[in-house]
């Protein structure tokens, strides 16, 4: 396998990796390791596979990830906190209002969980639960949800008002993301996908539900 630029340099030099080479294949073995096991599962993808299609040498891999458990652990956190996979996170709009704002963070919490890569991502979780507890918390815990923080500084911001109520936003804003799209999810793990329209009832159901229970007494 031909080495790349940065193995070529490195070994020109005698030394070690620059951080910025050693971020460049950081970068390449997360993008190729995350790929070949959405599209290989946990088991079918090695690490002579990871290493070719990151352009490294298995060697230079081991280096940094002694295991494929590790690769596997590396990539999974870094996957699920992406803002940019499986697509683009779009802006939430008008925080001045409570209920479009949380209708349109629930519509992109389930479309996420909803796209095929994603379900792929926590099939193969899933899978290895049972063997890989850590793995598992990674992929379906509520804490890796990344809109976790934006719901829980949104109900502060009202509950500031006086317009609602919210003794504890980050519990409240874990209760919310479960009911929008970790119900969602977990089917879609079995294989079952609703329709649009059972999609947008759902979302409707829920923050009409949520906003409910905000209400002061």
């Amino acid at each position: 396998m031909t080495p790349t630029r940065s193995e070529q340099d490195t070994r020109r030099r005698g030394g070690r990796p620059t951080r910025e080479e050693a971020s460049r294949l950081d970068d390449a073995v997360r993008e190729s390791a995350l790929r070949l096991f959405l599209e290989n599962g946990y088991e079918g993808t090695t690490m002579n596979a990871i290493a070719a299609a990151a352009g490294t040498t298995k060697p230079s891999l081991y280096a940094r990830f002694p295991t494929k458990e590790d690769v596997f652990r590396y990539v999974l956190g870094w996957a699920m906190q992406r803002t940019d996979w499986p697509a683009p996170e779009p802006e939430i709009p008008d925080y001045d209002d409570l209920g479009d704002s949380l209708t349109a963070i629930a519509e992109a919490a389930v479309r996420r969980a909803l796209d095929p890569s994603m379900i792929k991502l926590q099939q193969v979780a899933i899978a290895y639960a049972s063997r890989y507890p850590d793995i598992a918390r990674k992929a379906l815990g509520p804490g890796y949800w990344p809109r976790r923080k934006q719901v829980a500084d949104l109900l502060r911001r009202h509950a500031a008002t006086g317009s609602i109520v919210a003794d504890d936003p980050d519990t409240l804003a874990e209760l919310f993301l479960a009911m929008a799209s970790g119900g969602p999810a977990r089917l879609a793990s079995f294989g079952i996908v609703r329709g649009t329209e059972d999609v947008d009832a759902h979302v409707r159901a829920v923050v009409d539900l949520f906003l409910r229970g905000l209400r002061p007494n």
